[in-house]
Parts: structure tokens; C-alpha cells; sequence
């Protein structure tokens, strides 16, 4: 017994020297990140098969081009992304509309990587192009995208797949909504224009290296700069349309005070000694104004909306143009460098340069033709401001008529008086809401001679690139 116990090792004296195994990191915990400098794009089928990428989509997703060619693009996006997102992404699509949204996608081991992801219909498909995120906003869509996920475990999608696709739908309007956004397409543009504005920022310079500038024409280089350009004055144009928008709700409001204050003064009219006309006609002078003064309002409220709407456009389309030009130039870059490598050009590669030619030359051709309506928009805005002031003059002199005639009758004529000073509140509101709308439209003269010479030198560019041989 006493043997035995000497022969026993003293195990916690014994020290191994085979060190530790490391812990291995799954691949889905890793992020495969990339830098504001690379742009990529996937070309897919009508039934949204992948038919061509670039090289660095290939890299980023750690894909083989032969094996990402086929595959349905549904399959690059990671099991965190809400089915909400991808319903509403493939709607998007089904209807010709550009689509945008914050995409988590999957790599082949099972990484990840976020983008930014822009869908634009193209000849027998569509076009996506992908940016690295980093606004303030792509943190808030994170969080939005795990709530919708959870709301999204508890639905029962085996028996109410419908139901299910309309709860989620909801909840990411209601998600959307809390964030000050009135539905899926004013949150999706203005993400995109926030990442576009962030990357720009960042960037600071062209995204096309000079070693790989003699890749791409001159003319493209320009095209792609006064873009730039552009998409960092978009938020000069939004403080414009917000502006607009807010006098533009105060306007019709005040058409519809007016005409209620006409009405009251000449039922209250109907009510006096009918001896005494002297309020009937102020009354009926009020009710003539009201409905010339409507008039004028709702002109001025559909020259809001028209520059309001033109600048929403504009928004859309700067974005859109500038992206699909640098993912030209980086693939042209792209492509010089394989060859420069000793590969030759493609049948494929020649299709998608004429393509994404194909995919900017109308949407800067839109974007010249809508920078150049915005300094007759002002000038209508303008006048319209100034129509508007001599209606509140005339009304102000009515004003002015109907206290002396209240003051000289008798007590019957009192509720006038409040009638009167009513219509004097509407007149001192609308006043201010005239001098800033005036101010809005006074600052940005030099906005609209801006926009003038961008049309002009977009004009001249545009008609170089179309002498380019894709």
C-alpha cells in the first residue's frame, strides 16, 4: 500500500510544455472590412442572378468570379438582415425603381461585411453598387434592423407568410417613422445622400488613384469632380426644399383662415340693421379678396412645391450620377490594371463599360437639365412672394376700413372687432413668414447662377464623353 503510493506522480507538480490551443474565432463574428476608396458592383439577371462582377466584389467576398457568376445576389445577404428589408429591396426592383438600403452581406466562409447598396435597372436587369457605411445614421439602422428581427422571430411565417411580411413591413414604417422619416423611400434617399456627403468628406479627394488616371478619360476625371462637387452643395438645396416646405404647409393654412374670416363677417353682416351697409361691404370686400387671395396662395403653393419637388429630384439624381461615374472610373482603373498584368479585354469587360456608360449618360443628362430649371423656379417663387404682399396690403386696408366703421356704430357691431383682430394676427403672421420666404429666395440667387454654370460645364463634358469608343 505504502508502494503504491510512491509510485503515484504528484500531478500538481507537473508543468506541461504543449502551450495552450488558441481559441479559434468563428468566421461569422469576423468582419471582413474594406475602405471608403473601394467601390463594387454585381450585375444581376430579371430573375436576380448575379452575370458579372468586378474584381473587388469577387475579393470582398472572398468568391472565386466563376463561382459568384449564377448566384442568386438573395444568397450574399447575411441571415441578420430583416426579411422587411428584403421584401421591400425586391419590390423596389420588380417595379424598374432604384433601390437603396444598409445590407449586413455574407462572405463564402462565412464572414461579413456591410455596404451600402444602391440598385439601379439596367438592360435586362440591374446594377447595384455598394459603398462602405459610416454616417451617424448606419449605427440607428443596426439597432432598427435587431428590433425588426426579434419582431420578426415571434411571427409564424409557416402558416401566415402574408400576415407575417405585412407585420414586419409595419414595424419597420413605424421604425422609419420614429426617425422622422415619412416612409421606406424619403429614409432610403436620405441615408444615401448622408453616406454619399460622409464618403465624400472622408475621402476629400478624387477616389481614382494618378497612377491609374491615364485608365480613364480626361473628360470622365471632370465628370466625376464637379459631381463631387454637387453632391457636397446637396445640403445647400435641402436647407431650400425645408424651408420651402415649412411656408409652403403656412400658406394654404392661411388661404383657409381668410376665407373663414370672410365668412364670418358676412353672416355677422347678414345680423346688423340693414339700414347701415357700410360693414356688408367691408364684409363682401373681404370675401372678394379672400377668393382672389386664394388664388394667388395656391400659386404660390404649387411654385413650392414644383422647386421643392425639382429639388428632391435633384437630390436622387446627383447621388445616382456620382456613384455610377466613380464605379466607372474604378473600373476602368480596374481593368487597366489587369491588363497592365498581362490579361487581355474580355467580351464581358467591354459589356459592362459600355453599360455603366449606358447607366450615367441619362441621369447627368437629367441632372444638367434639372440644375438649369432652378433660377426660373426662384424667379416664379419670387414674383409669386410679391403677389402675395399687395394681397396682404389690400387687406390690411380692410382691415384698417373695418375698425373706423366698427368704432362708429353702435354695440352690434362688436363681434366685428374680433373679427377684425383675427384677421390683423393672420396678416403680422403671414408677413413673417413672407420675409423669411423672401430671405430663402433672396440667399440663393447666387445658388441658381451656380447651378447655371455647372449645367454649362456638364453641358460641354457630356458632349465629350459621347465621343468616347467603350
Amino acid at each position: 500500500m505504502l508502494t503504491e503510493e510512491k509510485a503515484q506522480p504528484k500531478t500538481n507538480t507537473i508543468k506541461s510544455t504543449t502551450p495552450a490551443p488558441k481559441q479559434e474565432v468563428s468566421p461569422a463574428s469576423q468582419e471582413n472590412s474594406f475602405t471608403y476608396n473601394n467601390l463594387f458592383f454585381s450585375v444581376t439577371d430579371s430573375k436576380a442572378a448575379i452575370t458579372h462582377v468586378n474584381d473587388f466584389f469577387a475579393q470582398v467576398s472572398k468568391y472565386e468570379q466563376h463561382e459568384i457568376v449564377g448566384l442568386h445576389s438573395k444568397k450574399l445577404w447575411h441571415k441578420d438582415m430583416p426579411r422587411a428589408i428584403s421584401n421591400i429591396f425586391y419590390r423596389y426592383q420588380e417595379s424598374k425603381k432604384t433601390a437603396a438600403a444598409y445590407v449586413k452581406n455574407v462572405t463564402k466562409d462565412g464572414s461579413y461585411f456591410w455596404a451600402m447598396e444602391v440598385s439601379f435597372p439596367c438592360k435586362g436587369g440591374h446594377l447595384s453598387i455598394r459603398l462602405k457605411p459610416g454616417s451617424t445614421l448606419f449605427g440607428t439602422v443596426q439597432k432598427m434592423y435587431t428590433k425588426i428581427l426579434r419582431l420578426e422571430e415571434d411571427l409564424d411565417w409557416e402558416e401566415n407568410q402574408q400576415e407575417a411580411a405585412q407585420a414586419s413591413h409595419n414595424y419597420l414604417l413605424e421604425l422609419v417613422n420614429k426617425e422622422g422619416f415619412a416612409d421606406y423611400e424619403e429614409f432610403m434617399w436620405n441615408a444615401l445622400q448622408l453616406e454619399m456627403r460622409n464618403r465624400e468628406e472622408k475621402l476629400a479627394t478624387s477616389s481614382v488613384s494618378a497612377d491609374n488616371n491615364k485608365a480613364v478619360p480626361p473628360s470622365l476625371l471632370k465628370l466625376e469632380s464637379i459631381l463631387a462637387e454637387l453632391v457636397l452643395s446637396l445640403e445647400n438645396l435641402e436647407d431650400i426644399h425645408g424651408a420651402l416646405v415649412d411656408h409652403s404647409n403656412y400658406i394654404l393654412k392661411l388661404a383657409r383662415s381668410i376665407l373663414l374670416l370672410s365668412l364670418n363677417a358676412q353672416i355677422g353682416s347678414s345680423k346688423l340693421n340693414q339700414s347701415d351697409h357700410s360693414l356688408s361691404v367691408v364684409a363682401e370686400k373681404m370675401g372678394e379678396q379672400s377668393v382672389s387671395g386664394e388664388e394667388k396662395l395656391i400659386k404660390i403653393k404649387e411654385s413650392i412645391q414644383s422647386l421643392s419637388t425639382l429639388i428632391g429630384k435633384l437630390n436622387l439624381k446627383i447621388i445616382s450620377s456620382k456613384l455610377q461615374v466613380e464605379m466607372t472610373t474604378s473600373y476602368l482603373s480596374e481593368t487597366y490594371q489587369d491588363q497592365e498584368g498581362g490579361s487581355t479585354s474580355s467580351v464581358a469587360e467591354k459589356e459592362t463599360k459600355g453599360m455603366l456608360n449606358d447607366a450615367f449618360m441619362p441621369t447627368v443628362d437629367q441632372v444638367m437639365n434639372g440644375i438649369g430649371k432652378i433660377p426660373a423656379n426662384l424667379r416664379e417663387l419670387l414674383h409669386g412672394v410679391k403677389d402675395i404682399e399687395r394681397f396682404l396690403q389690400v387687406l390690411r386696408f380692410i382691415h384698417i376700413t373695418g375698425k373706423v366703421e366698427v368704432a362708429r356704430m353702435n354695440e352690434e357691431a362688436n363681434s366685428f372687432s374680433t373679427t377684425f383682430q383675427d384677421l390683423v394676427r393672420e396678416i403680422q403672421t403671414a408677413e413673417k413668414h413672407l420675409k423669411k420666404l423672401t430671405t430663402v429666395v433672396e440667399d440663393n440667387k447666387g445658388t441658381a447662377t451656380m447651378y447655371v454654370d455647372y449645367r454649362e460645364r456638364l453641358y460641354n463634358i457630356i458632349r465629350n464623353i459621347e465621343r468616347i469608343d467603350w
